[in-house]
């Protein structure tokens, strides 16, 4: 998107989608006879600016592989980072942010000090907790109702190159459920995943230190970079024959047990090939003091703890839809449970739903819109319908949407 036309695009009225770097799971970002306004990464890196304390200017088009390089370079890192780094800045702020590093930083968007928002009539002002804080709350993690993130102000931290990782493997879903509460107790680990692929079903636990003394046990290993292990240099392509179909629940510690028992439900009775599906599971400690966004998977508990749901099934209705039915299953027992739907993915939010879960939340994003004029801004999205008071499942309108293979793409909290 050339610098020069975001406020002009948003202030045309024209119906608009925002799509940052295109991996969208749900055709969330797929254009149907609107103008599509997209970044383009490559040409974002140069306009990365360093404020000082570790404060970093990063336009929202930068991917975050391209950011993390150049902070590394210069002896600092991203405090949170999805596992799949072809994503742009941007769009995954809209969305909330949450990685292996989640369990001692919470979600990306808990680091961010401010935002630079264009609104539906191209006004583009600069919001944080005390500046326009009602928009900040709103924007990060609002999936782009309230205005295009056109540039975020980021804290870092020191980039440490050694990690120590400890892997358990597990008999059962509900071992490693009981493991993972017991690990969100804690408050002395700096990396945790777990995931269930193939069969296998492990976690990993880990400290940002290279002390070979911490690897005295089995089953460690000290990693080097650990960021870019195994990470591709460019973005994939999505397979052309298959749609990914990926849904994330983050549901408060002490409630994910039941949680992974509906999960392990579905895998146990389900016709999704499962050797394409991956359950993955990561654990969020929200920093004090971090600010309660209105749309964030992860709610006001102090620990949290989500899991991945991700799917790749033949690119028909029937296929689809008989998908999304299972679906349904987890994203009841996560509403159940206290918890909340990561919205960048297959969530069928109705308007009741969406009350329950948001509240008057609701009604002040339909405020926003309004009072800012983005009537003509992503308003496909269900969150967008739900706060218009539209009744009902909103999936059905998006399943043709889901068909366009290249936007059908990654979760944020995506592990290939």
């Amino acid at each position: 998107m050339p610098a020069a036309f975001p406020a002009a695009l948003l202030g045309s009225g024209r119906p608009l989608t925002l799509r940052g770097s295109g991996h969208s799971c749900d055709g969330q970002t797929v254009s149907d006879a609107e103008l599509l306004v997209t970044y383009a990464p490559e040409t974002a890196a140069q306009q990365v600016r360093d404020l000082g304390d570790g404060l970093f200017e990063v336009p929202a088009g930068a991917s975050w592989y391209g950011l993390e390089r150049y902070l590394n370079r210069h002896g600092r890192a991203v405090p949170v980072l999805p596992n799949y780094l072809h994503m742009s800045v941007g769009g995954t702020l809209s969305v909330g942010g949450i990685g292996i590093d989640s369990v001692r930083a919470g979600m990306q968007i808990d680091h961010v000090e401010r935002i630079q928002l264009i609104d539906g009539m191209g006004v583009s002002r600069w919001c944080s907790r005390t500046e326009h804080p009602e928009l900040f709350r709103f924007a990060l993690g609002g999936l782009g109702t309230v205005g295009l993130i056109e540039r975020a102000v980021l804290r870092t931290v020191p980039n440490h190159t050694g990690t120590h990782l400890h892997r358990v493997d597990h008999a059962t879903l509900a071992e490693l459920g009981e493991y993972t509460e017991r690990i969100a107790r804690r408050d002395d680990i700096d990396i945790y995943w777990a995931s269930m692929r193939r069969g296998r079903i492990s976690s990993t636990v880990g400290w940002r230190s290279g002390d070979h003394a911490q690897c005295a046990a089995g089953n460690c290993e000290i990693a080097s970079d650990l960021t870019f292990v195994g990470h591709p240099e460019t973005a994939q392509a999505p397979p052309s024959d298959r749609v990914r179909l990926w849904a994330d629940y983050v549901v408060p510690a002490g409630q994910f047990v039941p949680m992974l028992a509906a999960v392990e439900e579905i895998c146990h009775r389900s016709p999704i090939d499962l050797a394409l599906t991956m359950v993955y599971i990561l654990i969020i400690r929200r920093p004090i003091g971090a600010p309660a966004f209105a749309f964030a998977p992860v709610g006001a508990g102090p620990v949290s703890i989500g899991v991945g749901l991700y799917t790749s099934v033949e690119g028909t209705p029937a296929s689809i839809e008989a998908t999304r039915s299972i679906l349904r299953g987890p994203a009841r027992q996560c509403c159940e449970s206290g918890g909340r739907p990561y919205l960048y993915g297959v969530s069928d939010l109705d308007a009741t739903t969406a009350r329950r879960l948001y509240g008057t939340d609701l009604d002040r994003l339909a405020a926003l819109r309004s009072s800012h004029r983005l009537q003509h801004l992503n308003a496909h999205l269900p969150l967008v319908q739900a706060a218009a008071g539209a009744g009902g499942s909103l999936a059905d309108s998006r399943n043709a949407m889901v068909m366009d293979r290249q936007s059908a793409g990654r979760s944020l909290i995506d592990r290939s």
